[in-house]
């Protein structure tokens, strides 16, 4: 009886999937002398409340794009070092209008404003490197009350379908890694891993598009490594979080780290809890003709919960 109940709410899950509607966004963004401006962390939000939905990289020509946006109204916000932040005008994205295609906004500089000096670092949402993309997750926007699943939907050329296959750019078969090594879990095991793993035990996330030799060849088609927190003060030390978010049911997480650094050894470890509640209200109702005349009617109302709760734990050492 239980595996039937799963076997509906995936075929559920699957006719939902394929009635909603989706679309696609682009924009182009230029200088003050109208040249294309590469590297430009673009973020897709919500209009009604700002959350962030999806971000993105412009390429050498100043394009970035948004596939498969859920029907809805959303802004864009473009932010680049040494330029001012950008919010786009409200985009609808509907059935008559699938495709919005941006006219080129061009990026003014930061005023500058000479005073007092005070240096300070932070690092940005998104850094791309020679041969990889890092997420920032510590101290960004989707750090609080996040999944590790959460943050990887949310970040560029990454995609998640409805059986929590992870994808890159497009292709599966993506290596996972925790800290520079290939997880051992796969499938539902693995998704269910990073749904309860708490964004705010993250420090950052390598997205590698093109592996180079040193890996496995297995991992061709894209490698993801999530790196976690490491206290690098010395002594011990530890923190709490605990985090709580309200849909139509409520979801909560917790946690706790441990740290003790010396000049010859680091032995960290941490331990995270995770519930979740989620909903799939499929309602269906279908009415059949013949030649004009009524026949009969289909209707189908099916509600279904996933409750879900996880505990992890880590622990390890660094040898100096």
């Amino acid at each position: 009886m239980r595996k039937f109940f799963v076997f509906v709410a995936i075929i559920n899950c699957i006719m939902a999937s394929a009635q909603e509607g989706r679309g696609r966004i682009t924009i182009r963004l230029h200088n003050e002398k109208s040249e294309p401006v590469e590297n430009v962390t673009v973020e897709l939000l919500k209009a009604a409340d700002s959350a962030l939905v999806k971000a993105n990289l412009t390429d050498h020509s100043g394009l970035a794009s948004f596939e498969n946006v859920v029907f809805g109204k959303y802004l864009l916000k473009a932010s680049h070092v040494n330029y001012a932040s950008h919010y786009s005008s409200i985009i609808a994205v509907s059935p008559s209008n699938t495709n919005s295609d941006l006219a080129t906004i061009r990026m003014q500089p930061q005023a500058a404003h000479l005073g007092g000096v005070t240096v300070t670092g932070k690092k940005p949402f998104i850094q791309k490197l020679s041969d990889r993309l890092i997420v920032n997750v510590e101290n960004s926007v989707v750090n609080a009350g996040s999944s590790a699943m959460d943050v990887l939907e949310r970040s560029p050329g990454i995609s998640i379908d409805q059986n929590d296959i992870i994808g890159l750019r497009g292709r599966q078969g993506v290596i996972i890694m925790i800290d520079g090594k290939p997880s051992p879990m796969s499938g539902a095991d693995l998704a269910n891993y990073l749904r309860g793993l708490p964004s705010n035990a993250i420090e950052r996330i390598e997205i590698i598009t093109n592996p180079s030799a040193k890996y496995d060849a297995a991992g061709n088609s894209g490698i993801i490594d999530i790196r976690m927190k490491k206290d690098q003060r010395f002594g011990i030390n530890g923190t709490a979080t605990a985090g709580y978010g309200q849909g139509v049911y409520p979801k909560a997480n917790a946690g706790t780290t441990f740290n003790y650094r010396n000049r010859k050894i680091n032995v960290f470890g941490n331990y995270n809890y995770s519930f979740r509640k989620g909903l799939n209200h499929l309602y269906l109702d279908r009415n059949f003709y013949e030649n004009g005349v009524f026949q009969g009617r289909d209707l189908k109302d099916n509600y279904a919960r996933f409750p879900f709760n996880s505990h992890t734990g880590r622990i390890g050492a660094d040898f100096f």
